[in-house]
């Protein structure tokens, strides 16, 4: 479980879903929707950020994992250093989001108050 919430961390951008998680890593392509959801609620119990659900065309849901900013993690990487450091965290989330995360997705986080505008036009780096 620890390599699914590593690969969660360390995902592009500030958002984690299970297609991100399984690109980050060869040895990450065989995890399942629900072990990438025991892995993310792990992570926001220690923290890190927020599990998201959210209702796509079909009634389908998708489960996303915001990440908090790397000031607002500090004390949880300090707490699980074995998972990653914050000089990687913080470059990282900095990074731009996988396309594989739609703008729809985004604006959706953006109406509930999960992610900023700046992350939907790529300015991921507010915050670090």
């Amino acid at each position: 479980m620890r390599d699914i919430m590593q690969g969660i961390l360390i995902t592009k951008g500030p958002l984690a879903i299970l297609r991100t998680v399984t690109s980050t890593r060869m040895s990450l392509h065989h995890v399942s929707i629900q072990q990438f959801n025991v892995a993310a609620k792990e992570l926001e119990e220690a923290n890190f950020g927020t599990c998201v659900s959210l209702t796509m065309g079909k009634g389908q849901i998708l489960k996303v994992f915001v990440k908090k900013p790397p000031l607002e993690v500090e004390q949880a990487l300090n707490a699980n250093p074995d998972l990653c450091d914050l000089a990687t965290y913080a470059n990282r989330y900095a990074a731009t989001s996988s396309k594989v995360i739609s703008l729809k997705v985004k604006a959706k986080l953006v109406a509930m108050g999960h992610l900023s505008e700046q992350h939907v036009i790529g300015l991921n780096n507010v915050g670090t």
